[in-house]
């Protein structure tokens, strides 16, 4: 089995990759959403990948992964890896966890990463009042994920902790964490699981920088 063509289409704001083969089995993988401007970035590794063998997953991600190691790249080649798995599942007529090593639970846990409340602030009080709120949520979350550093309102304010800031770009600020601004998240970090306790638990998401 060789693939022949690599393809993208947005659909409800989300990529779609679809890697098509010669023995007429099709790979799905799906980009997070909403990203409707990574089509040109799953495309970019066309040419890398076709006359590859589907179903040598990490054959053909040794030809793409070291350039996809910093957004929104990353995101590309998890999609198209996504299709790679799902190709070798439908090859192998398995289920793609019996190819990962077979089942280990019957069930996971599930954080709240989408259900959000506005931030009053950013000192670590806003961070412990922003969890208590998240805590209350109907859905009764055991796990919460809050965005720290890169991935945190933090670094839209002027010179709080990432250098000067600029106001254009999908990325205002112009350098990494400070060392003081590594201190102020660790102290935002203590106040959110001081309201939390041992009853929930707490998932990062730094972002890539």
């Amino acid at each position: 089995m060789k693939i022949t063509d690599l393809k993208c289409a947005i659909m409800g704001g989300s990529p779609i990759v679809r890697i098509k083969t010669d023995a007429g089995i099709d790979g799905y993988g799906q980009a997070e959403w909403y990203k409707p401007f990574l089509k040109p970035h799953v495309l970019f590794y066309k040419d890398l990948i076709l006359g590859e063998d589907p179903t040598d997953v990490e054959r053909v991600m040794t030809r793409i992964r070291r350039m996809g190691s910093f957004k929104p790249w990353g995101a590309a080649v998890s999609a198209i890896e996504v299709a790679l798995w799902d190709l070798a599942g439908k090859a192998a007529n398995l289920p793609i966890y019996k190819l990962l090593g077979g089942k280990v639970r019957d069930k996971v846990r599930v954080y709240n990463g989408a259900i959000r409340f506005p931030m009053a602030g950013q000192e670590p009080q806003h961070y412990a009042e922003n969890m208590a709120k998240m805590m209350e949520a109907k859905e009764n979350f055991s796990i919460i994920k809050q965005g720290v550093g890169f991935h945190s309102a933090m670094m839209y304010e002027p010179n709080f902790f990432y250098g000067d800031a600029q106001r254009v770009g999908r990325h205002p600020n112009r350098g990494l964490i400070t060392p003081a601004g590594f201190k102020h998240m660790v102290a935002c970090i203590e106040a959110s699981k001081e309201v939390m306790g041992d009853k929930v638990g707490l998932a990062l998401d730094c972002g890539p920088g």
